[in-house]
């Protein structure tokens, strides 16, 4: 822990800085008027005549909550020593814990101290109360990377606070890799101790992981936080149950292993309710080659997967050939599956892999095949299954 938290001077500069910019006090009126107007720092060098007068004034009153404040941003901004900011920090410890300035400058001092975890519970009381949750939420954020301060921050997300739905919509704060190591490993410490994540909250995380190419983490949390899932089910949902049983909202905000379907003038896909499964409508105009939804699979050690297809009527049978199935790695456009023979009246297609998948989590995309001209086409599947070659589901 020591080792880990020794790593910290470089991030206490920069959480210095952030603090700094948004929540330090300064006078714009120091000399000559009690009633101070107060206004953000800005981040750049004050003026020394602010921090004279500034340690002036508290000399003459050495427990002044405001001057105090604003001399330990001044200080902290040029060369404070531990054993002046400790002094500052134990003056303002008991000028009362209401005081957002005082308690600003004490995460800094928690920070600074090597103590990231009390950093934790003095911006949670200041989210408690509704102050800058904008501003500090981030900061939050980075603290995950630290494990006590990670093991504190699931204590009080499980409070259900009102800052814990916006504290989870921030996923575009996860871009270095540090960051997003953190947030994987919080989200695998909840799940592992049983703590409830809305689908909601997943989303931004997941889509974080998404983007920074690391479908991996994303499928596994996924899958740990389908519970009622039984443990050999697939990640993806091939009669479209799952997708059926989303609140509404969460059909359009769906995460990477669920259904995502497109639609615009002349392509239009829809997943309805049949019986207690679903069943995926595809109506195309046949101009371009559209996609129509896709989801993420996974190919762990299974070779090249077959696709078998199930659909309403032998006239949807029919209008499948309009569209293509392939599966598609990040950046790819996909290896294509090509029909084989199927059974006379059936109402299933049997699909084989016309070329090798690099990846082990590609995208399985249903889209248009490129027409000669433009011939309407209406079909309704009623379940996409990726089998082995023995025919074991995937």
């Amino acid at each position: 822990m020591a080792r880990i938290l020794s790593s910290m001077g470089l991030f206490v500069v920069l959480l210095a800085g952030i603090l700094f910019v948004f929540w330090q006090q300064a006078s714009v009126k120091i000399a000559g008027d009690p009633q101070w107007m107060l206004l953000a720092v800005p981040d750049e060098k004050v003026p020394p005549e602010v921090a004279v007068k500034a340690r002036e004034l508290l000399a003459e009153q050495p427990l002044d909550q405001p001057v105090l404040n604003l001399l330990f941003a001044i200080e902290a901004r040029g060369d404070l020593t531990d054993a002046r900011r400790k002094a500052f920090a134990g003056a303002l410890v008991g000028l009362g814990w209401r005081d957002t300035p005082s308690q600003q400058n004490l995460i800094y001092e928690a920070v600074a101290n090597q103590k990231p975890e009390d950093a934790v519970l003095r911006i949670d009381g200041l989210l408690r109360r509704g102050k800058m949750i904008d501003a500090i939420l981030p900061i939050m954020i980075r603290l995950e990377s630290f494990p006590p301060a990670a093991e504190l921050l699931i204590e009080r997300l499980e409070l259900q606070p009102e800052w814990r739905t916006t504290y989870f919509k921030l996923g575009s704060l996860l871009r270095d890799p540090a960051t997003l190591d953190a947030r994987v490993r919080l989200l695998d410490r909840m799940l592992e101790e049983g703590k409830a994540l809305r689908h909601s909250e997943l989303k931004p995380s997941l889509d974080a992981m998404m983007r920074e190419g690391r479908r991996g983490d994303a499928a596994r949390i996924a899958l740990s936080a389908n519970r009622t899932a039984a443990s050999a089910a697939p990640i993806y949902d091939p009669d479209f149950s799952k997708f059926i049983a989303l609140a509404p909202e969460d059909r359009m905000s769906p995460l990477p292993f669920e259904w995502e379907t497109f639609s615009r003038p002349g392509v239009s896909a829809q997943i309805l309710p049949e019986g207690k499964d679903g069943e995926l409508q595809l109506n195309w105009g046949g101009s371009g080659a559209p996609i129509f939804v896709r989801t993420m699979v996974l190919l762990a050690d299974v070779g090249q997967p077959r696709l078998d297809v199930d659909v309403s009527t032998q006239d949807d049978l029919k209008e499948l050939k309009m569209f293509e199935f392939r599966l598609a790695c990040p950046g790819e456009e996909g290896v294509a599956f090509r029909p084989v023979d199927n059974e006379a009246r059936s109402t299933s297609v049997r699909f084989r892999l016309d070329g090798s998948v690099s990846c082990e989590y590609p995208d399985l995309v249903i889209a248009g095949r490129p027409q000669d001209r433009d011939a309407f086409a209406a079909v309704t599947i009623d379940a996409i299954r990726l089998v082995t070659e023995n025919g074991q589901g995937l």
